[in-house]
């Protein structure tokens, strides 16, 4: 019997690893959010566009990029809650960095922060796979996942406030003391949280890592269909959540306020949706079928985004921003949970570091891409009509692919 199956619903460590990883988890996405909330000052203080700022984003993925398929490696080494504990410190100093007040140091705050946060979710999500048995691992991954968007709707309401009264740099220096704070924690509660497989992991990782460099980078063929399939996903997570932000300020004439309410709505639907969608995965088993259900849905969000214009009733936004929420913020968990029922438990930290850093190549090259065909074509049609054509193939492969989940 493997270590997942011997969890049962009574023991309280899997609810334990879950809360802790909710903790850690949100204190990095607080570090994540910072950035974007921190623009609209740092262009002030610097003279740039907001825009310019906007890029961090870019550059925290490229740093997930290069780190993340090395997870293996740092959990092997500290274990599960000393990796999150590590490299949480990491991104608090590469917080303060944003001091300088540079368009340069921030983005090079944006790579650093990037190269720490990476592991810390894929180290994250796979004590929460590994202490919770297969029928509920999905809820629980699930639950784990909500805390980002948990964690967006508190920074959102007290960082900028805090800059107002308190000036900008101590909006930093708040920042960076959540994530020690998180650091703290997770290093107080090593002994409680560890991956299964952790002493065998470290022995592989030792004799592999120079050898096998090449190898953290590459997509292992069992998998190349899930991973596939995510890399459209991560794409259209830009696409339905920043852009379409833009899209109705630009295009449908909204006035920020209304866009404002509308991005709120999206990510209270991934607050919700996420523990949903966990749930119907551990129900019907079938955690491929799910995602192709987020495709489906990606599709008819697409169109009806693209039919709203300054006419469109408010109310209609209403079902819109939930289904862009679905599309866009509520996949992350169900692939997580896909993944963990094709790897084993001592490999699962390496595949979810080596996952991430490929969907990184996703989330850190649609935005000037999505830009380009703006520009190019002059409009959102064909840049979102790309988007629905690549979630209708990504239904067909994901049910082909699924057929024996059971």
């Amino acid at each position: 019997m493997s270590q997942t199956d011997a969890a049962t619903p009574a023991s309280p460590r899997p609810v334990a690893v879950l809360l802790g990883a909710m903790a850690t988890q949100g204190a990095a996405a607080v570090g994540f959010w910072a950035y974007s909330l921190l623009a609209p000052e740092l262009a002030r203080e610097t003279g740039l566009n907001e825009r310019d700022f906007g890029l961090a984003v870019s550059f925290i993925f490229l740093g997930t990029f290069f780190s993340s398929p090395f997870t293996g490696l740092l959990a092997g080494r500290f274990g599960g809650m000393g990796a999150i504990a590590l490299v949480l410190i990491g991104m608090a100093a590469a917080m303060l960095l944003n001091l300088a007040a540079l368009w340069s140091a921030t983005m090079l705050s944006a790579f650093l922060f990037g190269l720490f946060y990476g592991p810390q979710g894929a180290v994250s999500m796979t004590l929460v796979a590994q202490s919770a048995e297969r029928r509920m691992r999905g809820l629980f991954l699930s639950i784990r996942h909500s805390s980002v968007p948990a964690a967006a709707a508190v920074i959102g309401r007290l960082l900028p406030p805090l800059m107002l009264i308190a000036g900008w740099q101590m909006g930093v220096y708040a920042v960076a003391l959540v994530l020690v704070a998180g650091a703290a924690f997770a290093w107080a509660a090593r002994p409680l949280f560890r991956l299964g497989g952790e002493g065998r992991a470290r022995v592989a990782e030792r004799r592999s890592f120079w050898l096998g460099i090449r190898g953290r980078f590459r997509v292992p063929a069992h998998l190349r269909f899930l991973w596939g399939a995510g890399q459209i996903f991560a794409i259209t997570q830009t696409a339905v959540t920043f852009f379409s932000y833009l899209y109705l300020l630009e295009v449908a004439g909204l006035d920020p306020v209304a866009a404002g309410i509308f991005a709120s709505n999206l990510h209270l639907t991934a607050l919700l949706g996420r523990p949903v969608l966990g749930w119907l995965c551990d129900r019907t088993e079938r955690p491929h079928a799910v995602l192709a259900g987020i495709a489906v849905v990606t599709v008819i969000t697409v169109g009806a985004m693209l039919n709203v214009g300054p006419d469109t009733p408010v109310w209609l936004l209403v079902p819109l921003a939930v289904a862009c929420g679905v599309s866009g913020q509520c996949w992350n968990p169900v692939f997580v949970t896909a993944m963990s029922f094709e790897v084993a438990d001592d490999e699962l930290a390496e595949m979810n570091g080596r996952a991430f850093s490929f969907l990184s190549i996703g989330w850190m090259g649609t935005a000037p891409v999505f830009w380009a065909l703006i520009e190019f074509t002059g409009g959102y049609v064909v840049p979102y009509i790309i988007i629905a054509l690549a979630n209708l193939g990504v239904i067909a492969v994901l049910m082909r692919g699924g057929k024996g989940e059971k």
